[in-house]
């Protein structure tokens, strides 16, 4: 439910934003300036959720792949139960499934490792961390969950394995355990 609006503030827009603001709040019937509000007041949102309204595109970006890609979300107790009882071949469909998540954001993506990263961020993993780092042609990417088991573990470690191949990186090293997976690539051509 929305607060009643107290008092106005000029703030300034450039002309070709305002225009285009102007285009789409036309389709929408709505004034120029409930638009803006409304934007605004979701943009308060996003950072109150802790991601950063740049990466709001990204995040629906990403929801799309998932959507796209047959992904679906999964209470973690099914999750983590379906992984732990396993089955043949569980793993090797983790690593096929992330080498088709790779293959699709390097084709997608300028920036395909930053789109896995926030993919990870949105996922059903219960990730309280999640760190992609670039340097030159290697990543590091580090993720960590207290409610991560160890074949949960290993699992995401598999995905992750296989979407980095998928955009064209070789695996340097890797540890899963419970709670925590590093890994580290580098790219093929280099």
């Amino acid at each position: 439910m929305r607060s009643p609006k107290s008092g106005k503030k000029l703030v300034y827009i450039s002309e070709d934003l305002l225009n285009n603001i102007s285009e789409i709040s036309k389709k929408k019937g709505e004034s120029i300036t409930k638009y803006i509000e409304d934007l605004l007041e979701q943009a308060v949102r996003i950072d109150r959720l802790g991601f950063r309204s740049e990466d709001l595109a990204d995040i629906l970006e990403v929801i799309h792949v998932q959507r796209t890609l047959g992904g679906t979300f999964v209470p973690l107790d099914v999750l983590n139960s379906a992984i732990d009882t396993g089955s043949n071949g569980l793993s090797e469909k983790w690593y096929e499934s992330g080498r088709l998540y790779g293959r699709y954001l390097k084709a997608r993506f300028n920036d395909p490792v930053n789109v896995l990263k926030l993919l990870l961020r949105v996922m059903r993993w219960d990730l309280n961390e999640v760190d992609a780092v670039q340097e030159c042609h290697s990543v590091a990417i580090r993720c960590v969950s207290t409610s991560l088991t160890k074949a949960g573990a290993a699992s995401l470690s598999k995905f992750i394995e296989g979407a980095m191949h998928g955009m064209g990186y070789r695996t340097e090293c890797e540890e899963s355990m419970k709670g925590i997976v590093i890994c580290s690539f580098r790219a093929e051509d280099a």
